[in-house]
């Protein structure tokens, strides 16, 4: 019998717990200081073959599920899902010698710079998460790649061009150790620019009018493409920056329809597409092209457009018609598309394939590295040459791999009575496959 003469809410050291003095201990019975080693031994033991046998890897994904981008994460989390759940249920990813589970938690970057940096702080400094994605234009990935930086933590950023990540505020490239980013060039969005409208059939009478409101996107796509278009020989119709929620565009239209425009190009959000083509009809203004950036990308603003949409060209950053097959699953982009739209009764959305790929990036080079040591998987992730849904995939020694640009065309699909995108132009990158024949503007 052991009598316990330590009091409530004491220290519980050896002190306290040992008999005090006075205090009878029968005879054959093991001290409480061995009691209590061996139970710690124990203890150990067991904690060290739980660790042993529970190998876990934590990703963090930064994405705009709220905010005016929140079209960018329509896929989220059933991309997620396709990837990480077979793979835990098949016992986890094979990293060296053990099978280990991935855990996923996705953060919200609000659409803002400040909100994807405080979702990206809370994923490496609260949650400590062993890895970073982070994804959907700079807004939501340049805070964090900057974290990513500062905490020496390995991240894998897209759905931002490849300049608008690199580049400073100075126009210098930054120098990335430990951020690796894959998406189009504004090189390649010019090149396709200028492809579509050379293809136009018939051709044009060289007057190209501008749809560049005065926004972060409009005046940067003005200062890119004019320069560009009048080396062409071309001659712009250019109305100036006009304020985003412009509810009448009846002046530029008529400037259009004055100076017999036959090109319109621009990047719209889809209230400002809609309301422009909708006056544009009503005032008669049909030109043979529009290239519209932006409120072009998504299915949804697309199909409430209606008949107007019909015909309007954009660039394809992604689609079905890329070639490669994922790395994690096997499957090509139709297939990924198929499994999406049939699970969510959705059309699928361009972003569905670079979130499919960020994921084969980094899970590669976890598996190349044979463990989740940040210094090995870094080191594994330089050295990435892989097939993915979104074309192969290989970082240059700035950290960044330039992915297919095609063109596109919406229709109208009489057999399913829905609104499809075609791939209309690849002349940029011919294994992009052509799906279509570029058409007037009707």
């Amino acid at each position: 019998m052991i009598t316990d003469t330590s009091h409530p809410g004491s220290p519980s050291g050896d002190g306290d717990l040992l008999p005090k003095k006075g205090n009878t201990i029968m005879a054959g019975t093991i001290s409480m200081k061995r009691i209590l080693a061996s139970t710690c031994l124990l203890s150990a033991l067991s904690a060290g073959h739980a660790l042993a046998a529970e190998c876990s890897i934590s990703i963090g994904r930064v994405v705009p599920i709220t905010g005016p981008l929140a079209d960018v994460t329509k896929d989220t989390p059933w991309v997620d899902e396709n990837k990480i759940k077979p793979i835990n249920d098949a016992g986890g990813l094979k990293v060296g010698d053990e099978l280990c589970k991935i855990n996923y938690k996705i953060y919200d970057s609000k659409s803002t710079v400040a909100g994807s940096a405080d979702a990206a702080t809370q994923a490496i400094l609260q949650d400590k998460v062993d890895f970073l994605i982070a994804q959907g234009t700079p807004d939501t990935t340049n805070a964090p790649s900057d974290l990513c930086e500062r905490n020496k933590i390995p991240c894998v950023v897209t759905g931002v061009p490849i300049e608008a990540w690199l580049l400073g505020p100075d126009g210098k490239p930054k120098e990335y150790k430990y951020t690796f980013a894959f998406y189009f060039s504004v090189g390649d969005l010019v090149k396709n620019h200028l492809g579509m409208i050379k293809a136009l059939p018939g051709g044009f009478n060289g007057k190209i009018g501008y749809l560049y409101p005065n926004d972060a996107d409009g005046t940067v796509f003005a200062k890119i493409f004019d320069p560009v278009f009048k080396q062409e020989g071309w001659t712009p119709v250019d109305p100036g920056r006009f304020q985003q929620g412009l509810p009448d565009f009846s002046s530029l239209i008529n400037q259009f329809k004055r100076n017999h425009v036959e090109v319109v190009t621009g990047v719209l959000a889809p209230p400002d597409m809609q309301n422009y083509l909708q006056q544009a009809a009503q005032a008669g203004f049909k030109p043979k092209m529009y290239i519209i950036d932006k409120g072009t990308g998504y299915p949804e603003p697309m199909a409430a457009l209606g008949e107007a949409g019909y015909g309007l060209l954009s660039v394809n950053f992604w689609s079905p018609a890329y070639p490669g097959n994922s790395t994690y699953g096997g499957y090509d982009g139709q297939t990924l598309v198929d499994r999406y739209e049939e699970a969510t009764g959705k059309p699928y959305v361009p972003p569905l394939g670079y979130d499919d790929a960020s994921y084969d990036v980094l899970l590669s080079a976890i598996q190349r590295a044979g463990t989740k040591d940040r210094d090995a998987v870094l080191a594994a992730l330089k050295t990435t040459k892989l097939d993915t849904v979104d074309g192969p995939i290989a970082f240059n020694s700035q950290n960044y791999s330039v992915q297919p640009l095609a063109g596109a065309q919406w229709r109208f699909d009489e057999a399913t009575g829905k609104i499809v995108k075609e791939t209309v132009f690849n002349e940029v990158y011919p294994s992009v496959k052509k799906t279509g024949e570029m058409k007037l503007y009707e």
